[in-house]
């Protein structure tokens, strides 16, 4: 094998090993700066993964989506946070949290 067609080789699986882990893309803040949605862009491919945090005491994976055809929309009322999952313009899955139990490592209600 020609040492051109090796070095090629290398170049190749070097780009793939690249793309393979999650990058940090910014942080939106959510219920009047008391929530934060941390987004993490997978290089390879185009799809975020989401998480919701406080910054002290929990950090919870909310999913992943291609963005070109869904997301998510988090919406806080009193106590509790929805946070609903769309896929084309249509909502597929609505998700409610307490705001305590989340802080206590607990989800859902």
């Amino acid at each position: 094998m020609k040492k051109s067609s090796i070095f090629s080789i290398v170049i190749l699986f070097s780009f793939f090993l690249a793309g393979c882990y999650k990058k940090y893309n910014r942080t939106i803040t959510v219920c009047d700066g008391n929530l934060f949605v941390e987004r993490y862009r997978h290089n390879f491919i185009d799809v975020a993964y989401y998480y919701l945090t406080d910054s002290s005491s929990f950090r919870m994976y909310v999913g992943k989506f291609d963005n070109e055809h869904g997301g998510y929309y988090f919406n806080c009322n009193n106590d509790s946070i929805t946070i609903s999952e769309t896929y084309e313009g249509k909502v597929t899955n609505i998700r409610k949290y307490r705001l305590l139990d989340l802080s206590k490592g607990k989800e859902g209600f």
